[in-house]
């Protein structure tokens, strides 16, 4: 992790079909499932900060 962002876990149970969409619109975009529930949460006006919407699996310059 680089530091950038303080992160916690947090694990929650959701419909197996809330699941089956993140993955396949995951799959499909190639966007992680954490990124795309992030971004929902920011879009709902929760605060979540810009430098925690990146990939993490890429490098990034």
């Amino acid at each position: 992790m680089s530091g950038a962002t303080d992160d916690a876990n947090l694990q929650l149970q959701v419909p197996t079909e809330t699941k089956r969409a993140l993955a396949l619109k995951a799959a499909g975009t190639g966007i992680p499932m954490r990124l795309l529930v992030l971004a929902a949460l920011k879009n709902a006006g929760y605060p979540v900060p810009q430098e925690a919407l990146v990939d993490r699996r890429k490098p990034q310059p």
